[in-house]
């Protein structure tokens, strides 16, 4: 039988899908030759830009709700209105010297006038293969600087080529740090998270020779991969290290799980300050992770419950910053509380009074309890928050310990702080003790 289309035949159909698979990559080459044969200098060509993506052709690019890269006058949204941004196409101007790419420069929206050869338009398609094999093969900032074009071309996936540079341990840091974050930002806009994806991300962060930069970056992805995908195995490399000798992928793990705001990261950093075995450093991690802006009061009362269970330094301080950061009259009550505590370290109840402070508690508490306070240290502490403060009441506080304060240390001290002052009323009472 004749093996012709016209017969529609399964043969000819196989024949037409190698034809189009192989396409792309001779049109993309013929790309690459283009430019390297083009007179020396400055290379540009322009091609459609996805969905979302626009700018006003010369110095920013809007590539997605609140994600802006390039330059403005002040607010982003005052300067559309006076710039407007425009969708596509995207242009590239490759400079070079001799026949070797030395930089990328990355426009979108109103076509300007080419500062050398213009290569007209180009598929998408062949622009994103031509830019992400510099990405693979370019030294210092070109490889880097190639990614962001290629990810902005139209109807492409990248993912296996961004997850191939990612974990290439021959590219630039930055480079591979780029690719990692833009797996994050296309990995799933078109349905599911490929395992494959995941189980990369996974190899990159457990892998001790890889760069530290290179393998936080694989957990930042992971927190932010659409439909939560990479919280429940970033909460399985979190346990997995919670004690022994690789507590820094375990941090890490925390660290990334925090920023998520996930649900079940929230419950996961719960389980773990509750627990008894866990590195002092590891909890300290997982307490400040569950006083972030997600922190609720339930958060906050468990923090004041089990702060007195735990035993390391890093911990209780963690405890401590974590509430001043919550606020709110019950945490700055319960700080005032350990500060006035005569039982508790010297050192302990300062940084509780310090965090106090920060946590708003009002300027009148702090005046009264210099009164009732006898440690030295203490009362050294007070002084310099009311210095701090600037507040009326805190600076008739400072006058009254300059003139009547017993300890003649502490006197001097606040003599000292008050001779910054510009108040009327400092500046005549250190006359005064001057005269006198």
């Amino acid at each position: 039988m004749k093996n012709d289309c016209g017969l529609r035949t399964a043969g000819c159909g196989l024949v037409l899908l190698i034809a189009a698979a192989s396409l792309a990559p001779i049109q993309a080459q013929s790309l690459a030759r283009r430019v390297s044969s083009a007179p020396e200098g400055r290379v540009q060509f322009s091609y459609a830009a996805r969905a979302g993506v626009c700018g006003n052709g010369r110095s920013y690019i809007q590539t997605g709700p609140n994600s802006y890269t390039g330059s403005w006058v002040g607010n982003f949204d005052d300067a559309r209105r006076a710039d407007p941004c425009v969708a596509g196409p995207v242009r590239v101007v490759v400079d070079r010297a001799g026949r070797e790419v030395i930089s990328i420069q990355t426009y979108v929206g109103p076509p300007s006038t080419a500062s050398g050869t213009d290569l007209g338009t180009v598929a998408a398609e062949d622009a994103a293969y031509y830019l992400l094999s510099l990405a693979r093969q370019a030294e210092g900032r070109v490889g880097r600087d190639a990614i962001m074009p290629a990810m902005l071309a139209d109807s492409t996936d990248n993912s296996s080529e961004l997850l191939e540079i990612a974990r290439d341990q021959t590219r630039p840091r930055e480079t591979r740090r780029s690719a990692l974050n833009w797996l994050g930002q296309s990995a799933g806009a078109q349905g599911a998270i490929p395992s494959s994806v995941t189980n990369a991300l996974l190899q990159i962060a457990r892998d001790e020779n890889d760069n530290m930069d290179v393998r936080r970056g694989a957990l930042g992805v992971l927190s932010r991969l659409e439909h939560g995908a990479g919280i429940p195995p970033l909460i399985d490399l979190a346990r997995a290290n919670l004690s022994g000798d690789r507590t820094w992928l375990s941090k890490e793990s925390l660290s990334a799980l925090a920023r998520s705001g996930d649900p079940r990261a929230r419950d996961f950093l719960r389980s773990v300050i509750q627990r008894g075995d866990v590195a002092d450093d590891v909890l300290y991690t997982a307490i400040r992770g569950l006083g972030t802006e997600y922190a609720t009061g339930r958060d906050a009362e468990l923090l004041r419950q089990i702060y007195p269970k735990l035993s390391g330094d890093k911990s209780r301080e963690a405890v401590l910053s974590s509430l001043a950061e919550i606020g709110g009259t019950e945490n700055t009550r319960w700080l005032l509380a350990l500060a006035r505590d005569d039982n508790a370290p010297i050192n302990t109840r300062r940084r509780a009074l310090q965090f106090a402070s920060r946590a708003g508690v009002p300027i009148a508490e702090l005046v009264r309890l210099y009164d009732t306070t006898t440690d030295p240290q203490m009362k050294e502490s007070l002084i310099s928050l009311y210095v701090q403060s600037g507040d009326k009441q805190a600076i008739d506080k400072l006058l009254a310990i300059a003139k009547n304060e017993e300890n003649a240390g502490l006197r001097r001290r606040t003599i000292s702080q008050l001779s910054r002052s510009e108040d009327p009323r400092v500046k005549e009472f250190l006359k005064d003790l001057i005269e006198r």
